[in-house]
């Protein structure tokens, strides 16, 4: 009796160090980002957005992607890039630059800074957004661009949660507007109800309630087809009864991932503005411990899942990152 003890005490030990271990580490990889590279010039007006569909099994999903417009000193054409909260730095794909400096001369100055291919001295614009950046980093090959159909929506990479850093962020969803400014106006101030966001590593984790309990939600804008992303645990906790869950693939920068959604018939909260919860989803990630240590970090209060912009779309949503304060408007 006295050796199966300490067998488990040892075990029990095990598990709490490589807890403590995998908390660090990923605190280390995963809410550290970057230093920012990007500078914005101009704040410019209000821009529209515009969605991107994608089939998943049989059914058409309309707000796939949120793309913003991005146009090019030079350049005659207007391209588009994924808004990703869930990026902490703005990223291109290679062969969609190759391509522009094919036909329009070298727009892009493509060289090696830390051992890693990268744009430098960048100059785009985000809506009417001017944006200077010293160095653009690539992710993900992209595709050469095919001039003659003048009618395509070509993106260029996403535009990253750097994009939002110093300035208040104000998404009107149902318009498909989107405003960058210094500060919120002045009627913000007078009218709305504000509550607290964590910006750690540049991800935006919103403090809410999800069905009355107290829960961080990653705001996510690339995950952007989902209105809650949970563990497997939870995810079947929040089913509707008798409900059958529907499986699918997403893409993943690349990568296919299993993926789960079920019917739900729960209540998100933001402080006094109620949105349903239809539906939840889980995904089966190859990597089973990254779930468990995001879960068991507790990072940002209780993680109470990942959403995208299903939630907000007959809405508004403010983020004020200077000021670590955000909104959702009816």
């Amino acid at each position: 009796m006295k050796y199966i003890k300490r067998i488990l005490l040892v075990l029990l030990t095990l598990i709490i160090v490589g807890g403590i271990g995998g908390y660090f580490y990923f605190k280390n990889k995963f809410m550290k980002a970057p230093p920012s590279t990007m500078t914005i010039v101009n704040i410019g007006e209000p821009f529209n957005f515009i969605w991107s569909a994608e089939k998943v099994n049989d059914k058409i999903e309309p707000h796939a992607a949120l793309l913003v417009p991005v146009t090019i000193p030079g350049v005659d054409r207007t391209f588009y890039m994924q808004f990703d909260t869930g990026a902490p730095s703005t990223v291109f794909s290679y062969r969609n630059l190759l391509s522009i400096n094919e036909k329009y001369g070298d727009i892009f100055q493509i060289d090696t800074v830390d051992n890693q291919v990268r744009v430098v001295d960048a100059s785009f614009k985000v809506g009417t957004v001017d944006i200077k950046a010293s160095s653009v980093n690539f992710r993900g090959m992209g595709k050469e661009i095919d001039w003659s159909d003048s009618t395509s929506v070509v993106t260029l990479g996403t535009i990253g949660s750097d994009f939002m850093e110093k300035h208040a962020l104000i998404m009107d969803f149902k318009n498909k507007q989107i405003a960058l400014q210094e500060s919120l106006p002045e009627s913000f101030e007078r009218t709305t109800e504000f509550l607290p966001f964590t910006f750690d590593g540049r991800k935006v984790f919103l403090t809410a309630k999800v069905n009355g309990e107290p829960a961080s939600l990653w705001y996510d804008s690339g995950s952007s087809a989902y209105e809650l992303v949970v563990d497997e645990d939870t995810f079947m906790e929040m089913a509707k009864q008798g409900a059958q869950k529907e499986s699918f693939s997403a893409n993943s920068w690349g990568s296919k991932i299993p993926g789960y959604t079920i019917e739900s018939e729960g209540i998100i909260e933001f402080g006094t503005t109620k949105v349903p919860l239809n539906r939840v989803t889980y995904f089966d990630w190859p990597n089973k411990l990254m779930v468990w240590t995001m879960k068991a970090s507790n990072f940002g209060g209780d993680l109470g899942g990942q959403t995208g912009n299903k939630l907000f779309l007959n809405k508004t949503l403010v983020l004020d990152a200077p000021n670590l304060r955000y909104a959702v408007l009816p």
